[in-house]
């Protein structure tokens, strides 16, 4: 299945705070707040890494491991992020 990005229902958007730009919930599905954020290469790039994240781990584990590193080290220093945001940036500088 082809990786897709799509808008975020306004009954989900409901449940993030506004600093919240995209959520990926699939190995193949990411939902971004709004156009705007839909339209960031960069943010697609971000969200693409998140998915293959999924894929390696799979769901259950991904999200297990997603959260209880949020709540070890945080957001900014979750490894999934630093990961994500490192992948991003190589991406991003290179094109």
């Amino acid at each position: 299945m082809e990786k897709q990005h799509l808008l975020m229902p306004k009954y989900i958007s409901f449940f993030f705070p506004e600093k919240f730009s995209a959520i990926t919930i699939s190995k193949n599905i990411a939902l971004y707040r709004n156009k705007n954020k839909l339209k960031n290469d960069k943010l697609k790039i971000h969200e693409e890494v998140h998915m293959d994240q999924y894929a390696k781990h799979g769901w259950f584990k991904f999200v297990f491991l997603y959260v209880y590193y949020s709540c070890r080290y945080g957001y900014w220093n979750n490894p999934f992020e630093i990961e994500a945001r490192k992948i991003t940036d190589d991406k991003f500088n290179y094109f």
